[in-house]
């Protein structure tokens, strides 16, 4: 009966996540085609389970009925059993994970997750690894594709922004384009850019200097990253964390002492608060 119930939960898990559009809070969406097979999986393994449990309990009572029992016997055989107590809490500790992922609410990523993993470049750790920490600024594919499959890739998306003068990051080629960006950055100072995202007063920066970051997923959430840009203004601004803005500007570059690298930035021109979309997440659409 505990498998059953185990196997419905998480069966009832992936398809609430789902239904309420949370599933996108924690993996890429070109992948849903994954955990919505899991759906299915579940539901049957849980009908299988079900039958099982079913028939094993019907043929416990045919062969109790069949059998009598010494006083004594009956007496011992109703004292706990301390297997049957063992399987129920492992059981309850498998099937919290599912309860929770149900009953509690799913948080959107911001500033304060910026704040507790420390605001650092993760490339320039020496000895780190670089398949478990969060990427910053930068949506850096090569730790995936390995360093020829990474030039070839980012050569080729180079190409759809050469020779724009006015460029437009959305929610579909956010990624992309900033990874563009970072890698040939000489090739867009003087450019006109527009992108939206929400605020972040870095380490170290002016009072006319600010962060617009946007949460992206590359393909899961273990793999996610606070990905933008370093903003200048034309005078001192005094703007709180986690604010959304659209922003236009012209691109350029500085050193930024913190990570020891000259980074590309946006010179701002204008700029107006924006209400947080609908999916404050970005992911990378293509490889």
């Amino acid at each position: 009966m505990y498998r059953v119930i185990v196997l419905l939960a998480f069966t009832y898990l992936f398809f609430y996540l789902h239904l309420s559009g949370s599933i996108s809070k924690y993996i890429n969406m070109k992948y849903s085609f994954l955990s919505y097979s899991m759906i299915y999986a579940l539901f049957f393994l849980t009908i299988v389970e079900g039958i099982r449990w079913y028939m094993s309990d019907k043929k416990t009572v045919k062969e109790a009925n069949c059998h009598e029992f010494e006083h004594d016997h009956t007496q011992e055989s109703r004292k706990p059993s301390f297997g049957k107590v063992k399987r129920i809490v492992s059981y309850t500790m498998v099937i919290i994970p599912a309860l929770t992922g149900v009953l509690l609410p799913v948080a959107t990523l911001d500033s304060k997750l910026v704040n507790a993993k420390g605001f650092n470049f993760p490339t320039l750790e020496d000895g780190a690894d670089k398949y478990g920490m969060h990427q910053i600024l930068n949506p850096d594919m090569s730790q995936f594709l390995g360093k020829d499959g990474f030039l070839e890739l980012v050569s080729k998306e180079f190409k759809s922004y050469k020779g724009q003068d006015n460029i437009t990051l959305t929610d579909e080629d956010y990624l992309k384009g900033l990874e563009v960006i970072y890698n040939y950055s000489g090739e867009f100072v003087n450019k006109t850019m527009t992108m939206k995202g929400f605020s972040y007063n870095g380490p170290r920066l002016n009072n006319n200097q600010i962060f617009l970051f946007r949460f992206g997923i590359i393909h899961c959430i273990a793999d996610s990253g606070v990905f933008g840009m370093l903003l200048q203004f034309p005078e001192d601004v005094h703007i709180p964390n986690d604010q959304w803005y659209q922003v236009t500007g012209t691109v350029d570059t500085m050193y930024y002492q913190p990570f020891k690298m000259r980074i590309p930035i946006l010179k701002v021109t204008d700029y107006k608060i924006i209400s947080q979309p609908k999916d404050a997440y970005v992911y990378r659409n293509s490889f």
